[in-house]
């Protein structure tokens, strides 16, 4: 079962969030900026929504928490001000520790966090399209990416956790400089 993680934050600089990770002695990788926004890929999985929070919280930012569980599963969180504002999950599983209701999302709270209010009919057409097989929702990849692009937000997030990039698997999209990406711990 492939899982995958990561953290997108909009506004601190990467030097203020590696600063931040390397003194509370967190493990992460932290990518350049793109468009004013940065990913953070951390170590440790169980610990993601804590860390998210404590992001936003601290940097005043919105940080969207996404996480892949097998391959068809997207499951996001997003958090303002260090506090949960929306959640979403693209198909429930029985075997997934999912609150109840599951979470729908919502596209306008989650546009207006990234400042892209233009997009919000795009959003919500992401956000509700059925992952029918062999369709490309079906892949939960293809619907972060989706989300990603229409957020203006990193592409590269899509797809990739701390996992894959300590095995050599880095990121691949427009506006990821592979020298540029740090390492905390």
């Amino acid at each position: 079962m492939n899982h995958y993680s990561n953290i997108t934050l909009r506004g601190p600089e990467q030097s203020e969030v590696l600063a931040y990770l390397k003194n509370r002695g967190e493990v992460a990788y932290v990518s350049p900026p793109f468009r004013g926004a940065l990913v953070v890929f951390h170590e440790d999985l169980s610990v993601q929504e804590d860390l998210a929070g404590r992001l936003s919280a601290r940097f005043a930012c919105p940080a969207l928490l996404v996480m892949a569980f097998g391959e068809a599963v997207l499951f996001y969180q997003l958090y303002e001000a260090g506090e949960q504002t929306d959640a979403y999950v693209s198909s429930p599983r029985g075997d997934l520790d999912l609150p109840s209701p599951i979470p729908e999302g919502n596209a306008e709270r989650l546009c207006a966090a990234f400042g892209i209010e233009r997009a919000q009919r795009r959003v919500e057409s992401i956000l509700r399209k059925e992952g029918k097989p062999g369709q490309p929702y079906a892949y939960a990849i293809n619907r972060h990416g989706e989300l990603m692009s229409a957020l203006g937000l990193p592409l590269f997030a899509a797809g990739t956790g701390f996992g894959a990039i300590e095995m050599g698997d880095l990121p691949a999209g427009g506006g990821f400089d592979p020298g540029s990406l740090v390492r905390t711990g």
